[in-house]
């Protein structure tokens, strides 16, 4: 059983709706991994903070083809930069998926902008970028985005 699998066994709920890895230190091959595996079909919260998934990480779960049901995804505090952000804002692999946490990174004028200019985001709820790593370019695509418009909560403070 690999790392992964047993992180899974431990931390998957038993109706298997919610994973939560807080600073389980996965990496960025764990969560390549992670997004491979079938048992994840459930799942409607992600919970990853802390855990150095990068952006390889994030591209492999906006891409992954078990996620369909992912409703929540928390991606705090994990060195997630343009690439990351530019892969879950156009995915279109994650068709429910309302509420996006990605505090705490390094998401540039380049991720705002994919988030601003993304049809995926007009079903978002909550997106949170805040501490992340974009100028009064992003933060103005993120505020003024037609995209955005209904979203609830919209954490675009830098500071």
């Amino acid at each position: 059983m690999s790392k992964i699998d047993d992180l899974l066994k431990d931390n998957l709920l038993e109706d298997g709706t919610i994973l939560h890895l807080r600073d389980k230190y996965i990496g960025i091959r764990g969560c390549m991994e992670l997004a491979t595996k079938e048992i994840l079909t459930n799942v409607k919260q992600l919970i990853v903070p802390g855990n150095q998934i990068a952006d390889e990480g994030l591209e492999a779960l906006s891409n992954s083809p078990y996620l369909k049901n992912l409703e929540v995804l928390n991606v705090n505090h994990n060195d997630i930069g343009d690439d990351g952000a530019i892969a879950l804002a156009n995915s279109e692999n994650l068709p429910k998926l309302k509420t996006v946490s990605m505090f705490g990174n390094v998401v540039g004028d380049r991720g705002a902008q994919a988030f601003a200019d993304s049809p995926q985001s007009k079903k978002y709820i909550k997106l949170d970028l805040f501490k992340n790593q974009y100028s009064d370019v992003g933060y103005k695509a993120l505020t003024e985005s037609e995209n955005l418009k209904n979203c609830e909560e919209l954490e675009v403070y830098r500071d």
